[in-house]
């Protein structure tokens, strides 16, 4: 009887000791949904688009508003918001782009009844009114007149695109002035000492400049 005592309770106790000896379970935080929102803002950054940054960062870019006019004319004058000067530059490189246009049709037309005038064959002779009624003298001084006026036009258009490039760079730099109330220009008495005599009185010019 004290035999299976004894071994009731060893059994008892490697029981407790094995029990002992189990790892403690270990607790996971799970975080909350505030948690995770913050979490999210804190790892992914607002990023905004390439458009938007290219027009908003270091606004008004002289360099990117002379890009964007050369680009596309006008679209220099619309990042500087100078909407008004938008039909002044579309009504120049519109009026230029016609004469040019006009004046390359003439010399063309020009040119080739001069070369049905002087090509020998009496059959290909211009039948188009007044080109049939003009020699071959008056028909090559026409043509080379025209040319003329076709490299002016030409010339013309390339000036005005340049201009309104140069336009839009200038309105970026002119943006960046301080033009604030502080900017004023007073007038002060104001006395000197010469070496050779007394004092002088005069009239001094303060330029104060706001900051």
């Amino acid at each position: 009887m004290k035999h299976r005592i004894v071994f009731f309770l060893l059994l008892l106790l490697s029981g407790c000791s094995l029990k002992a000896q189990e790892p403690a379970a270990t607790k996971v935080l799970l975080p909350d949904s505030t948690n995770l929102a913050l979490v999210d803002s804190v790892e992914k950054p607002h990023r905004t688009g390439f458009v938007r940054r290219f027009f908003s960062k270091d606004y008004p870019n002289p360099r990117k508003a002379a890009f964007l006019s050369l680009a596309l004319p006008g679209a220099g004058q619309a990042y500087n918001r100078h909407w008004w000067k938008l039909p002044i530059v579309y009504g120049a490189i519109g009026g230029m782009t016609w004469l040019e246009i006009q004046n390359v049709k003439q010399y063309r037309k020009l040119r080739d009844n001069y070369i049905l005038l002087v090509d020998g064959d009496d059959n290909t002779n211009p039948t188009e009114s007044p080109y049939n009624q003009i020699d071959a003298t008056s028909m090559k001084a026409y043509r080379n007149q025209w040319r003329k006026y076709v490299e002016q036009t030409s010339l013309g258009l390339g000036l005005v695109y340049l201009l309104v490039a140069a336009d839009a760079f200038v309105d970026a730099h002119l943006q960046r002035f301080d033009v604030s109330d502080d900017l004023s220009l007073r007038l002060k008495p104001q006395a000197e000492t010469m070496p050779m005599g007394g004092p002088v009185f005069g009239v001094g010019i303060q330029l104060a400049l706001g900051r």
